[in-house]
């Protein structure tokens, strides 16, 4: 399968509208006291009727809420359900970015979905709320950033800016327009008494901004002054033109549509199935896959009739108050009378293994998607190529001038599984003799280097034995090669045996592992209880000699029938952690 890309960007380029241009926008402003002290949503739309702008507003401002409160306020909702929304305003409590900035990013995440329904191309825009005159003494044993006005102030602006690329939204960098002013005109007071809310000058500084980020015009056009002398409200002006109106694309989060994709073979005939890479934008897609046949949804999976050449488009669309946005990508797809797979040498996939696939004249290896050297009929020491979040082999291959690509290849290594067992239960702590045997999940083979230690030393009287005999207290290693198996540089394995009589017994694989069993014995359940990070993770059940009998996959907490299971003793190891054994009973 031959893949040619051409991907071809269509962007509106956002410029500040002419100065001259009465404009007119609808905002719902959604906040607390600081929105709500000194009125100032009425406090922007003076500002804007000034400077020949007209807003129209809405807003609930309840003292002490958070986004998340609004998320879940249904008068909040219904003020957003209104719809005809040009921007919707989100200010948060003033300690809650940092305190609880996981739900404060949740109620804004919320919010933004449910405007997004009502008012496709409206625009959040994040109220940059600022620090505390001095620092909030009553949080600062608890949270350091909030000791001090200047580590308060630059935390806040950290969390609007992070929430503002996470829902591409705008911002009104209020704080940013305070912190201008407190450096170059101090006699302006900002704050009222209580050093937190906002004097009249730091409502008007506020709105200047807003003013600025709405219509994204020149404060210098204000004319209006609130109650504050002409110089005050002039330098006020001056540093929202500094700080918002010569940096307006500083403060835009919003994302452009993105349109690049990839795709991947499916197990059906002439099954492809597309992944676009959306970096995170809000979007609408719309597939053309060259055949007739078209989609909307996000990741499509379509089946193609005949073989042939056929050219994929990807259309993807967003919108805001400049218009729509549209993005085009062109993918190229072949299907030949071939269809290339990949296979492996061994019985299970080594470490080191080698990736086949079918004679052709022409081969092109890829990992993760992304082209390798690798242009022979195979691919050795895979592992090359691999890292912690790829696993993925394909390859491209031409016979008679046709090139198709295999399906995915997910490569994951496999431990052959050696394990130990106290078969006897002995003790050496309390004077009996331990016997330890060494299983092999295939049997024992019979062919394994077995090499056995105490305390580090040599035990040579047990070289090549596949059992121990314990009858004195010590640290025990055991290490084993098996030269004849399928992975033999694999099959590496050192197992420690404690025995220290302060802790009586042989130290249990289960010390090493992340997963457990119960009840144990068990008659007809068995519940096998892992830790997150073995979701996924395949568990093996073997005999006392090595037959695999069962396999599950993990997902959090997993309960087995063994009811079916004649009486015994059974094994459950992790596919791919060879420490990870555990032993039942059933009964």
């Amino acid at each position: 399968m031959q893949r040619v890309t051409l991907l071809i960007l269509s962007l509106f380029l956002l410029s500040g509208p002419d100065a001259t241009t009465q404009l007119t926008r609808n905002v719902l402003f959604l906040g607390n006291s600081y929105t709500g002290y000194n009125n100032l949503p009425q406090l922007v739309k003076d500002v804007a009727l000034s400077a020949g702008d007209t807003l129209i507003f809405d807003n609930r401002n309840p003292g002490g809420y958070t986004l998340e409160d609004h998320s879940l306020d249904p008068t909040s909702g219904s003020k957003i359900m209104a719809g005809g929304w040009h921007y919707m305003v989100l200010q948060g409590q003033s300690r809650e970015p940092i305190i609880e900035n996981f739900r404060f990013k949740r109620g804004a995440q919320q919010l933004n979905r449910l405007l997004k329904q009502h008012d496709s191309c409206a625009v959040p825009l994040l109220y940059m709320t600022w620090g505390r005159k001095n620092g909030d003494a009553a949080y600062c044993p608890f949270y350091p950033d909030m000791c001090t006005y200047q580590s308060m102030d630059s935390a806040l602006r950290d969390k609007y800016l992070d929430l503002a690329d996470v829902i591409d939204a705008e911002v009104s960098p209020v704080s940013v327009v305070w912190h201008n002013l407190r450096q170059n005109h101090p006699s302006i007071e900002l704050y009222q008494p209580d050093g937190s809310h906002p004097s009249a000058a730091g409502s008007y500084a506020a709105a200047c901004c807003f003013y600025t980020a709405i219509f994204k015009k020149d404060p210098s056009s204000i004319t209006f002054n609130y109650s504050l002398s002409t110089a005050d409200a002039a330098a006020i002006r001056n540093a929202a033109k500094t700080e918002v109106y010569d940096s307006l694309q500083k403060w835009d989060y919003q994302q452009l549509p993105h349109s690049e994709f990839q795709y991947n073979i499916g197990t059906g005939a002439n099954e492809v199935m597309f992944n676009p890479i959306s970096m995170g934008v809000s979007q609408s897609y719309h597939w053309d896959f060259g055949d007739g046949s078209t989609s909307t949804l996000i990741n499509p999976t379509h089946s193609y009739v005949s073989n042939g050449t056929y050219t994929v488009t990807l259309t993807t669309t967003n919108c805001n108050l400049q218009g729509a946005h549209s993005s085009i990508s062109d993918t190229v797809i072949e299907f030949c009378s071939h269809t290339p797979n990949i296979t492996i040498s061994k019985a299970w996939l080594c470490n080191y293994d080698t990736l086949w696939t079918q004679a052709a004249t022409a081969y092109q290896w890829y990992s993760g998607g992304v082209p390798i050297p690798e242009t022979r009929q195979f691919l050795p020491d895979y592992q090359r190529y691999t890292n912690l979040s790829n696993l993925s082999f394909s390859v491209r291959t031409t016979v008679n001038g046709c090139s198709e690509l295999s399906q995915i290849y997910y490569a994951s290594s496999q431990w052959p599984g050696y394990f130990f067992d106290a078969t006897a239960g002995g003790d050496p702590c309390d004077g009996d003799t331990a016997i330890v045997a060494l299983l092999h999940a295939v049997g024992l083979s019979g062919s394994e280097i077995i090499r056995w230690y105490k305390n580090s030393s040599l035990l040579p009287s047990f070289n090549d034995e596949d059992t121990l005999l314990i009858n004195t207290p010590g640290t025990y290693q055991c290490q084993v090669i098996n030269p004849n198996s399928d992975c033999p540089f694999d099959t590496t394995y050192s197992g420690i045996l404690d025995y220290n009589c302060s802790n009586v017994g042989i130290a249990e694989p289960e010390k090493d592992m992340h997963f457990s069993i119960y009840p144990n014995p068990a008659s007809e359940l068995l519940t096998i209880e892992g830790a997150n990070e073995m979701t996924g993770e395949e568990i093996r059940i073997y005999t006392a000699t090595g037959n695999l009998i069962k396999t599950v996959e993990i997902e959090g907490t997993t309960q087995l029938n063994i009811s079916d299971l004649p009486n015994g003793l059974y094994y459950l190891l992790l596919q791919n952690h060879p420490r990870a054994v555990l032993k039942f009973i059933k009964q």
